[in-house]
């Protein structure tokens, strides 16, 4: 039986013996039985094809020597090789497996065949040779292979924007991806075999402990560590997660350190500014509302240890709205990112300074020793705030009004204390802004009783608590009653009858004042075409608006529906505003002023002359009548300056093409003295109070109206 015979016949013997020296190689012991013979079975049948062919001597010399000619395809061998690569075996270990094959077969052969048979020994030597060839393509191939997975493995790391690395475990660098390189700024050769203290790295020392927990534990570690940017500080480093995992031997030894680090200093700088934005106010950088309440309940607790009192400050700024609306909103925020530069300024870096929201900030000052101090530190933010603002190339000049509270003489919790404060900036900013208010006791009842007018407003609409009177104005040449004023009343289920200057603020300031002055209007349209329709005549009725109303940018409601119900040239409504409406200038104040022309609603300026008067705006905004002030008209008979300020208005108003409307009549004299000087209307007392509808309705059927009547006037229907 030739060599090759035998082979075929008896591979699955030599097989089994194969395996039982398969297995003792290390890289073998966890494969399963079909997984090691994967490839032992196709070289033992190249083998056997091989020893089937007639070989000349020298090809027999060139296999013996690994250097056999080789077909196109991959053979067994080289299969083989690449698969043991693949798996993860050391050169030792697959050479191994050749050695394994070679001892099986000839282990069997010699059982079979007499050692001394000429042909026995021949096919023996092929046998070794074909064996030789198979070992020499296998090992050609592993390190073939080895080397493309290495080149492949090197390509893989260095492509990574992550640092990759490899430490002997002395720290030394057995391997550095690109990446690592570049930030050391220097070539593969120059780092390989140094530590990272040798190379400057900052954070050697920490890594150095790290490295040695690493090989006494045999653990993985992961950590994050700062490292300073070139020529840059602490406050300028980029942050690293880093891991480091121990390289074990066959034996568990830890030989190496493996490990990769990456750049997370955006991730970490993006998570900072959304932990910021949570408690920092993005527009000013200070404490926002929900840092100032954690710090105020931290100061609290201190000064309940310590036993020094703390002082909160409310600080509203007087003027900001106008500021905004004037300039716009890029403006204010620069005027809102001073402030707080100002306030900040002004106060100890222990202290806190909040932006709470809008024009609201609050400050936080501990360890208050003196009374006298919180003042002094007050009056300074008075004052830094009063000094004029450089705001896109304009000067601009705000206040601000301040309360104060203490604890714990004024409250014991921080809710309640802030509470207080904000009580105390209502009064100082309702007695007259730009300066400052403590808290006092007084002020929590009078916070209640402001809380409770406010809940109370809310529901005196709808509770047809509110009423419309009118008050006549008088035709002064002719003596009769030609026009009105709507004025609001709130007939109060406790109170009584109240005045607007008790509510009118609270209205504004809760924004209730857009819904009760569209009714108001409604009811004034509604009176006026009624009135009208039983004169015979076109009746005007004049309604007070709020410059709340006009400065928002929320668009007037119902304008051309009230005059449409009373025909497109009634002209039974006019419109009373301030100057300062008109001196703002803004863009959305111009279209409701276009839009009230449009409705055919004439325009009268309220008040003219207590604030800052302007000719051109008359003009500009087609003004159609100019009311004097009642404290001019009241001190005609006795100042002569404020009669000269009257006759001066009158005047002008007719060179412009104006009426003017004379307020606060309460005299014959002042009567007689308006009408000489030329005025076109009066009204006040002399005349007439404010009346409900019917009363005024009464008022007009005595005759003093336009057109005399007969049968009596009707009462105004209720429009809801």
């Amino acid at each position: 039986m030739t060599l090759s015979d035998f082979i075929r016949a008896r591979t699955d013997s030599i097989l089994e013996q194969w395996e039982q020296f398969a297995k003792q190689i290390p890289s073998a012991r966890g494969m399963d039985t079909e997984a090691l013979r994967d490839h032992a079975r196709g070289i033992l049948g190249a083998i056997a094809d091989d020893l089937d062919q007639a070989q000349s001597d020298l090809q027999q010399d060139e296999k013996s020597k690994g250097r056999g000619p080789r077909g196109k395809a991959a053979s067994e061998a080289e299969m083989h090789g690449a698969a043991r690569v693949a798996e993860g075996f050391s050169i030792n270990d697959a050479m191994a497996e050749y050695r394994a094959l070679r001892a099986s077969v000839l282990r069997l052969w010699r059982n079979t065949v007499a050692a001394g048979e000429r042909a026995a020994v021949a096919e023996l030597t092929r046998f070794n040779e074909a064996l030789d060839q198979a070992l020499s393509e296998s090992l050609a191939r592993y390190a073939s292979d080895s080397e493309r997975f290495t080149r492949l493995f090197d390509t893989l790391l260095s492509s990574s924007p992550d640092l990759n690395y490899i430490f002997d475990l002395d720290g030394r660098l057995i391997y550095a991806n690109k990446a690592l390189t570049n930030v050391y700024q220097r070539s593969l050769q120059q780092i390989v075999g140094k530590t990272l203290a040798e190379l400057g790295a900052p954070a050697a020392a920490d890594l150095r402990q790290y490295f040695r927990r690493v090989i006494d534990g045999k653990l993985i570690h992961r950590g994050e560590m700062p490292y300073p940017l070139e020529g840059g500080d602490r406050a300028t480093c980029a942050t690293y997660d880093f891991l480091l995992v121990p390289v074990t031997n066959r034996q568990g030894k830890v030989e190496a350190i493996a490990g990769s680090a990456r750049d997370v200093t955006e991730r970490k700088q993006t998570e900072q500014r959304i932990r910021r934005s949570a408690t920092y106010d993005f527009l000013t950088n200070l404490p926002n509302r929900s840092l100032f309440r954690d710090r105020l309940e931290q100061e609290v607790k201190r000064a309940g240890r310590s036993g020094l009192p703390l002082a909160l400050f409310f600080i509203d700024l007087d003027g900001f709205k106008e500021v905004n609306d004037r300039l716009g909103h890029d403006a204010g925020d620069q005027l809102l990112r001073q402030v707080a530069q100002r306030i900040s300024a002004c106060v100890r870096d222990t202290d806190t300074v909040a932006r709470l929201g809008g024009d609201e900030f609050t400050v936080i000052l501990g360890d208050v020793s003196k009374i006298g101090h919180v003042e002094i530190l007050t009056q300074a933010i008075l004052d830094a705030l009063a000094l004029p603002f450089k705001v896109r190339n304009k000067e601009v000049q705000i206040s601000c009004s301040i309360g104060i509270t203490l604890y714990p003489q004024d409250a014991h919790k921080p809710e309640n204390l802030l509470g207080n404060a904000d009580q105390a900036m209502y009064v100082a900013k309702n007695s007259g802004r730009n300066r400052f208010s403590f808290f006092t006791a007084g002020m929590r009842e009078a916070a209640w009783v402001r809380l409770k007018m406010i809940d109370e407003l809310r529901r005196a609409l709808s509770q047809q608590q509110l009423a419309v009177y009118y008050q006549p104005i008088v035709d002064l040449a002719r003596g009769g009653i030609v026009k009105a004023e709507a004025l609001l009343r709130w007939r109060h289920p406790q109170t009584g009858l109240m005045l607007p200057d008790k509510f009118i603020g609270l209205a504004e300031e809760t924004g209730l004042i857009g819904e009760i002055g569209d009714w108001v209007l409604g009811q004034a349209a509604a009176t006026a075409r009624q009135w009208g329709e039983w004169l015979g005549a076109p009746f005007q009725i004049s309604v007070n608006k709020s410059p709340v109303e006009f400065m928002s940018k929320a668009r007037m409601k119902n304008w051309d529906t009230y005059l449409a119900r009373s025909g497109p040239e009634s002209n039974c409504l006019s419109v009373e505003i301030t100057e300062g409406v008109l001196l703002s200038d803004l863009p959305w104040v111009r279209t409701k002023l276009d839009d009230l022309h449009s409705a055919g609603i004439e325009l009268a300026i309220d008040d003219f002359g207590t604030g800052y008067s302007s000719l051109a705006y008359l003009k500009k905004f087609k003004v159609d009548y100019l009311k004097i002030d009642q404290s001019f008209v009241q001190d005609t008979a006795a100042d002569g300056d404020s009669r000269v300020f009257a006759e001066t208005i009158i005047v002008m108003a007719h060179k412009l093409g104006l009426k003017v409307i004379a307020e606060g009549v309460e005299t014959a004299e002042q009567r007689h003295w308006l009408k000489t000087a030329g005025c076109d209307y009066a009204q006040g007392f002399l005349f007439s109070a404010a009346l409900p509808p019917r009363d005024f309705a009464l008022l007009l059927g005595a005759g003093k109206g336009p057109r005399e009547r007969v049968r009596a006037p009707p009462a105004p229907r209720p429009t809801r």
